[in-house]
């Protein structure tokens, strides 16, 4: 398989990707939501995994669950805390993993980690900027320029996935679409850069049930500041947290589109919600029709959006 990709550079697909197998696949983000549904992806593709997150509890809990899974296809489980706007946090997990597969090379990395909110661009504090900036766009760069030079070496399959959003290629809003936006560029200049020695791929879903909207939790002590009148524990409730889990689509749907990208070679993964079908690909459209003929920018309205953050509209009955 790799030979055949050297003579066919521009490709961006895994013709079987039964030949990521055997390998690592690392996720930060790992322990919930998009990133622990692409665990739960890889190992029943047959790939040792590194559960990679902030939050420690969160790690030990996906490692309890997924335990039996990786026993059953014989596979291991690495968990480990890393905070990936930190370089020296991202190379130590690099470090661990080493350690911990030396033999092995790395099948698949998934830049996953990502944190929501940080404000308007005009209210949004400099603190916050460092913040989303630093998780959503130097946590990824972090984790490219500390992995794909080892996966480059390996010359054997392999397989890069960064989680942007729908924010990523429409209209933005706020610094979180600052941010999403980058991502897809990274990601973008990533895939030139490899000249297909591995496969290059960004994630674009829609509203994902996952603990996104309730990021500050997770806020690195040095991005703290000054409060701003919400606790960044997380303590005080958050309705739209709530909603998103409710209405959201399953993490498990967008691991899927990520499998099936890698096989079919598609870079960008329009993740469309099944209640929403058709809407990030209408953003993406709505946004190039603007710049192509001289438009302004705007984004469609969203059925499924409008539920999650209207607040009149009832929660779903799932009895």
């Amino acid at each position: 398989m790799t030979d055949e990709r050297q003579t066919r550079p521009n490709e961006n697909a895994h013709a079987r990707i039964e030949d990521l197998a055997g390998g690592v696949a690392i996720v930060t983000g790992g322990a919930s939501g998009i990133g622990y549904a692409l665990i739960e992806a890889a190992i029943a593709q047959g790939m040792h995994c590194v559960i990679a997150d902030i939050e420690t509890e969160a790690i030990r809990s996906a490692e309890d669950n997924l335990r039996a899974p990786a026993n059953e296809v014989g596979v291991e489980l690495l968990g480990y805390t890393v905070d990936v706007s930190s370089e020296e946090s991202v190379v130590e997990l690099a470090d661990a993993v080493s350690s911990a597969f030396p033999d092995t090379p790395i099948s698949l990395l998934c830049c996953n980690a990502g944190v929501g909110g940080g404000g308007g661009v005009l209210t949004a504090r400099d603190i916050d900027w460092d913040f989303v900036i630093g998780v959503n766009v130097k946590g990824v760069a972090n984790c490219v320029r500390t992995f794909v030079p080892k996966m480059l070496s390996q010359n054997a399959t392999g397989a890069v996935v960064t989680t942007s959003s729908q924010d990523g290629i429409c209209c933005a809003q706020g610094v979180y679409g600052v941010t999403k936006h980058a991502c897809v560029a990274l990601t973008e200049a990533l895939y030139n850069e490899v000249q297909g020695a591995l496969s290059v791929h960004v994630l674009c879903p829609n509203a994902v049930a996952t603990n996104i909207v309730t990021s500050e939790r997770n806020r690195p002590e040095r991005y703290r500041g000054v409060a701003q009148g919400t606790p960044p524990s997380g303590t005080k409730p958050n309705p739209i947290a709530e909603r998103f889990k409710a209405f959201g689509m399953a993490p498990s749907r967008c691991a899927e589109m990520v499998f099936d990208a890698i096989q079919s070679g598609e870079f960008y993964i329009l993740a469309e919600a099944p209640d929403d079908p058709g809407y990030v690909y209408l953003e993406a459209q709505t946004r190039m029709e603007a710049i192509l003929n001289k438009g302004l920018p705007s984004r469609p309205k969203s059925e499924l959006l409008t539920k999650v953050f209207n607040l009149r509209i009832p929660l779903p009955d799932n009895e």
